[in-house]
C-alpha cells in the first residue's frame, strides 16, 4: 500500500533573505560579513504612518508644499466632518494622484539582521542580501502576505488561555509573530489585528477568520486545516523550542521560516549525497499519519498495523486503534 507525503518541517535549508530600510539610509555592512540575529545593518529615517485623504477632502488653506502640524491641529473637512492630526506630522498634495496626505514625523529606523548568515551582496542605502540556514514550517492554509518578527508561543494552548494571554501582552504585541494554540476563531484574530500583531499562526481557524485576516492585509498561517484541528505535537515543541527568536512568515511560500545557527545546523547528521524527495511512500507501522476521515477528520496518530485495504491508527484520546480506508490518510514526515 501507497500514500502520499506531507513534509510539515524541512530543516536546514539554505535560503538567501533580503532585508531592506523602509526608505533610502546608510548600512553598516558589506559582502562577506558574518551576521549575528542582533546586529544592526542599517539605519534611516522613516514615517511609519502615512494616510491619503479623498479627493472631497477640504484642507484648512490651500498648500502645495509639506506643512507642519501638530496634534490635535485641525487639517481640514471631509464633508461635515473635522479631520484633526493623530500625530505631529506634515501635511502635503500628491501631484499624481492629486490627494492630500498626512504622515508622522519621521522618526530613526533601525535594521536588524535578524539571523545568522553571511552578506552576498549589498545595494547602497536600500537593502542587504543574506545567505543564511533555516528550518520551514508547511503552512496548509495562509494569507499571502509577509512579515518579520519574534515568535511569541503561549503556554499549554487552549480557548481560555488564548485570550488571557492576547490582553496580557497587550503592551508588546505590536509587530509580534503569535502562535495562538490548536485553534483560532473569528474573535481571537480579531482581537489580534486591534493589537497590531502582524502574524497569528495556529493548528486551524475558521473560514471567516481567516477571510477576515486577508481582508485587513493580516498574516494568518495554519498548520493543519481548517475547522477544529489540532497542532501537531512534533511542530509544537519546534515552535516552543525558538520562542522569543525572529521568525518570517512568507505567506507567498506558504512556510514559517526559522533561522539557525551553525551551531543548530550541525546537529541534524549531514548526507553525502541527497537523494531526491519523495511524493510517496508505502505504508508501515509506526508512521505518522493524518487523517481525512469523519469522525476524525484532521487527528494525527501512528499506524498500529496495516491491512489490504485500510490502515489501524492510534490516537492519543482513543481506547484502540481506529480503521481508516485507503485513500482518507497520508504520511507526516
Amino acid at each position: 500500500m501507497l500514500a502520499p507525503i506531507i513534509r510539515k518541517i524541512v530543516e536546514n535549508k539554505t535560503v538567501m533573505v533580503e532585508r531592506y530600510l523602509p526608505s533610502k539610509g546608510n548600512l553598516f555592512v558589506q559582502k562577506g560579513d558574518k551576521l549575528e540575529p542582533f546586529q544592526k545593518l542599517g539605519d534611516c529615517l522613516y514615517s511609519p504612518n502615512t494616510v491619503y485623504f479623498p479627493k472631497e477632502f477640504a484642507p484648512v488653506k490651500f498648500l502645495r508644499e509639506k506643512v507642519y502640524f501638530q496634534k490635535g491641529n485641525l487639517l481640514g473637512k471631509l464633508g461635515t466632518k473635522k479631520i484633526e492630526a493623530e500625530s505631529n506630522g506634515y501635511m502635503s498634495f500628491d501631484a499624481s494622484s492629486e490627494e492630500y496626505f498626512f504622515e508622522d514625523v519621521p522618526a530613526k529606523y533601525t535594521l536588524l539582521s535578524g539571523l545568522w548568515g553571511e552578506v552576498s551582496d549589498v545595494v547602497p542605502e536600500s537593502s542587504v542580501l543574506i545567505k543564511t540556514t533555516v528550518t520551514e514550517i508547511d503552512l496548509v492554509a495562509c494569507t499571502s502576505n509577509f512579515s518579520f518578527g519574534e515568535l511569541v508561543v503561549f503556554p499549554n494552548p487552549t480557548e481560555i488561555l488564548e485570550k488571557f494571554y492576547l490582553e496580557s501582552f497587550i503592551k508588546t504585541t505590536e509587530g509580534k509573530i503569535v502562535y495562538i494554540g490548536h485553534h483560532a476563531d473569528t474573535e481571537t484574530i480579531k482581537k489580534a489585528h486591534d493589537l497590531k500583531i502582524s502574524a497569528i499562526i495556529a493548528g486551524s481557524a475558521d473560514p471567516t477568520g481567516f477571510s477576515f485576516a486577508k481582508s485587513v492585509n493580516m498574516g494568518l498561517g495554519v498548520l493543519s486545516g481548517f475547522g477544529r484541528l489540532e497542532t501537531p505535537d512534533f511542530i509544537y515543541k519546534l515552535l516552543n523550542s525558538v520562542a522569543y527568536r525572529h521568525v518570517f512568515f512568507h505567506g507567498d511560500l506558504g512556510v514559517l521560516r526559522i533561522p539557525m545557527s551553525g551551531t543548530e545546523e550541525e546537529t541534524v547528521p549531514s548526507k553525502k549525497k541527497k537523494s531526491p524527495l519523495k511524493v510517496i511512500k508505502k505504508v508501515m507501522k509506526g508512521q505518522k499519519v493524518q487523517v481525512l476521515q469523519k469522525p476524525h477528520f484532521g487527528k494525527i496518530g501512528v499506524i498500529d498495523r496495516v491491512s489490504v485495504s485500510s490502515i489501524f491508527v492510534r490516537f492519543d484520546n482513543e481506547l484502540g486503534p481506529v480503521e481508516i480506508d485507503l485513500p482518507n490518510f497520508y504520511i507526516i514526515e
